[in-house]
């Protein structure tokens, strides 16, 4: 494998290109001997830092490279000459630099992400660099404002709002020299890293006082044109599927796919492709795709991968243009497996053919019958979420599990796999344009393209919520992700990053990733973060306060009119808050009039913007849903309803779910998830301009 060549620019250079992006540094003079460091002395002003300057020398503290507060002509020329010499081998100059002064040590950084490009980092320095790591990092390049919000997420901000008897420094300033060198690192595409450690803020202004630059000399890559959204759409509505590798045999994927097909209801013409049958399941069968007499518009491969390149050139002499490939042994292999993926998606895209895969078990569409897992699959609610997956669990246990349990509906789902060819910027291109689908859904462990997929992803947010998990966190995780898909994880807090830049509702794990999703599908968006709640356990009561503080939930006081309303259903001696405790209205009025009555006295109140019930699973609390809150629920239409609760039979909860189903309202099995998903959707709100200040 070729070594990449980094060049690395000396302080002084590094300096001199901060300065010339409007980044202030501290007065320097460079100087070849111990005369000319004596009169860039003079003419800077005693005391002055000296620094050993060679590209040969990066860490010049670390090395005794660097003497600070040199007080005088005779001072300095003994250090002076004393660098010289024990530098002799690196062609050492010597940097003078005046003495930047006392102020909070800031590091400013950036650099070339692999997959996502240019990013800028922001940290506190001096003695807590090592023991905080506290750093906020964001896309270049940034505005002002974010970089006064990067300034402002720090651990560190109250050294810089001013500490004790510390004053505040020039937080502008700071932000000023941030978004400059985020600028500066976009426009640069030779630029690998840039270190400004530290940068001294003060009571006025702020100054660079040391600048490492890494460049690799290349120019920006051509940018190679994306095909065409409509390209994807023969994936989820072809009008004739090709089964390559059906097969007779029960519990053989090529025998569960066409009973797939046929059990999801598709329309348009099955060819099972098998050299030795002459029909199954009741249809002809054919040897090769090449023999169809009609036209194909997707072929789907359930074969060995020595015969794919043979089936890929049957496919492309018939016409056809889209493929799914099951699979496996290609990137998810290694280096020799990647290398056979290239050349796979070479020969398809020379051919005009789109793949989805290798190590893909396809897309399944209710509405056209579309359904390509090898795992058996019952029927599933058309609705409006489409989830994008790198495993094909989406498209067989959690489709089983959708298919059942009904949490919502389906528009699309796609296992893409390997990603040789069709990506997840492909398909959320495709889907944001797609008038079924209403909210995405993305498990990733890798992206493909960071500059596409940020443009797509940003795009698709301003029109519908996407909700994603990415694996691939931890390092041993990024480690697993390669073993599964071959795929580039790329670092996690860039990441992060990019989902604040985008939009991308980003949670932290399957089970909040389909409670957001089932929220986001059923709910309004909220005007606010102020969440009202009632439980019919002091339990709840507590476990909701304590999870709303974590998630930035608001959870606001009554006020005299709801409190008033209340005392209509709760004795007087018992306490009335938010979140309420309705037990003792419910000891003398029910739980179905008690938690009526109560839930609409909190949707009344003008400063709550959510509800949250929590249910006890009981004989008691079994009563007509609709009834108790249908009206309340169809008069409050912009205010967004969770239910959660604790325990029960497999009949309760089956109650709780379906009757609050049939009103739009998602289910939980405890109050924190019901308020994790709540914060997910106050953080889209913010992010669509409905609310106005962020939590």
């Amino acid at each position: 494998m070729e070594t990449e060549h980094i060049a690395v620019k000396n302080e002084y250079e590094g300096a001199l290109l901060l300065r010339e992006w409007g980044i202030p540094v501290v007065d320097q003079i460079l100087a070849a001997d111990d005369a000319e460091a004596v009169e860039a002395a003079e003419k800077l002003g005693f005391p002055v830092a000296l620094k050993v300057c060679s590209e040969k020398v990066l860490h010049k503290t670390e090395q005794n490279g660097v003497v600070l507060n040199v007080s005088d002509r005779q001072a300095l020329t003994a250090v002076a000459r004393d660098i010289l010499a024990r530098f002799d081998g690196a062609d050492p100059r010597l940097l003078v630099q005046k003495m930047a002064g006392p102020g909070v040590e800031i590091i400013l950084g950036a650099r070339r992400d692999p997959v996502f490009g240019p990013v800028v980092l922001a940290g506190i320095g001096g003695i807590f660099t090592e023991i905080f790591r506290d750093t906020a990092v964001e896309i270049a390049p940034v505005s002002l404002k974010t970089a006064r919000a990067m300034l402002m997420r720090l651990k560190g901000a109250p050294l810089l709002q001013g500490y004790r008897s510390r004053p505040p420094v020039d937080i502008d300033s700071v932000a000023r020299a941030l978004q400059a060198l985020s600028r500066l690192v976009a426009k640069r595409h030779d630029i690998v890293e840039i270190d400004v450690n530290p940068l001294i803020a003060r009571e006025n202004g702020a100054l660079a006082v040391d600048a490492l630059v890494r460049c690799n000399g290349k120019p920006r890559a051509r940018k190679v044109k994306a095909p065409a959204a409509g390209t994807v759409d023969p994936f989820f509505n072809p009008g004739s599927i090709a089964l390559v590798g059906a097969s007779k045999t029960p519990g053989k994927g090529g025998n569960i796919i066409l009973r797939n097909l046929l059990k999801a209801g598709f329309e348009g013409r099955i060819y099972p492709i098998n050299p030795g049958a002459d029909e199954i399941l009741g249809m002809k069968a054919y040897a090769r795709v090449s023999e169809v007499p009609g036209p194909v518009d997707l072929a789907m491969f359930v074969i060995p991968k020595a015969a794919v390149p043979e089936a890929v050139k049957d496919c492309a002499a018939k016409g056809v243009r889209s493929l799914i490939l099951s699979t496996g042994g290609y990137s998810d292999a290694g280096e020799s497996g990647l290398a056979e993926q290239k050349e796979l998606a070479a020969r398809t895209r020379a051919d005009g053919m789109r793949l989805m895969g290798p190590n893909s078990i396809g897309t399944i569409n209710p509405r056209a019958g579309v359904a390509t897992p090898i795992v058996g699959l019952e029927r599933i609610r058309p609705g409006g979420v489409s989830l994008i997956g790198q495993s094909g669990v989406f498209s067989s246990g959690w489709g089983r599990w959708i298919a059942d349990f009904r949490p919502f509906g389906i528009a699309k789902v796609a296992s893409i796999g390997n990603k040789a060819d069709i990506n997840e910027s492909d398909l959320l291109e495709y889907l944001a344009g797609d008038d079924q689908t209403t909210t995405i859904g993305m498990y990733l462990e890798g992206v493909a393209d960071g500059g596409r997929f940020i443009r797509a992803a940003a795009s698709a947010c301003c029109k519908k919520p996407v909700v994603v998990a990415k694996s691939g966190r931890s390092e041993a995780g990024a480690a697993a992700v390669a073993s599964h898909t071959g795929s580039l994880a790329g670092s996690d807090v860039v990441f992060d990053a990019v989902c604040r830049r985008t939009g991308l509702v980003r949670v932290r794990d399957s089970e909040a990733f389909f409670d957001t999703l089932s929220a986001f599908e059923s709910l309004p968006l909220p005007r606010g973060n102020r969440m009202g709640v009632l439980s019919i356990t002091g339990m709840g009561c507590v476990v909701a306060t304590d999870a709303a503080e974590e998630l930035g939930i608001e959870i606001p006081p009554l006020r005299p009119a709801t409190l008033s309303k209340l005392r209509q259903i709760i004795p007087a001696w018992a306490p009335v808050r938010n979140p309420v405790d309705v037990w003792s209205g419910a000891e003398q009025h029910g739980s179905k009039k008690t938690m009526s009555h109560i839930a609409r006295s909190l949707l009344d109140q003008q400063d709550i913007d959510a509800l949250l019930i929590v249910f006890v699973l009981m004989p008691e609390s079994i009563f007509d849903i609709g009834e108790a809150f249908a009206d309340i629920i169809e008069a409050h239409p912009g205010k967004p309803v969770f239910v959660s609760y604790y325990g029960g039979t497999r009949k309760e909860m089956l109650h709780i779910h379906e009757g609050f189903l049939r009103l739009g309202v998602p289910a939980y099995p405890t109050p924190e998830r019901a308020l994790y998903a709540f914060s997910r959707m106050v953080d889209y709100a913010w992010f669509k301009g409905l609310i106005k200040k962020q939590r």
